[in-house]
């Protein structure tokens, strides 16, 4: 014979997994009841805040060690560019995207700031010379 859980018990234990939280909402200061992940009050998980919430900033990706290339291409296209790094006039190629336009501006040598720092200063130590 199997147990039945009552309306009451089902009742109880939706109740205990709830939580006092705070909405993560920036400028809220509301104090709700929820379970799980909830991070936000009942007006702030409507789907007119979705879009201020979820949004993605672009520019947040372009750097110093970027740079943008705007293109209109519906293929794949390759083109060769040039290091950005005084002192290195290495030439590289570039693959555009479709839909992407953010690229590197530094040859694979120089990618990142590490290998640039030490470049910079190679080439100093060798101009003093």
């Amino acid at each position: 014979m199997k147990a039945r859980l009552s309306a009451d018990h089902n009742e109880r234990s939706k109740n205990q997994n709830m939580k006092e939280r705070n909405c993560q909402f920036p400028g809220c200061d509301v104090e709700f009841l929820g379970r799980g992940k909830t991070k936000y009050c009942e007006e702030h998980r409507k789907q007119k805040y979705k879009k201020v919430l979820y949004q993605k900033n672009v520019s947040d990706g372009i750097g110093d060690s970027n740079v943008e290339i705007k293109h209109k291409n519906l293929v794949t296209t390759k083109i060769v560019k040039e290091c950005a790094l005084d002192g290195c006039e290495n030439v590289y190629e570039i693959t555009l995207i479709p839909n992407q336009y953010i690229y590197s501006n530094y040859c694979p040598e120089h990618r990142n700031s590490f290998k640039r720092e030490m470049f910079l200063k190679k080439k100093e130590q060798e101009d003093g010379v």
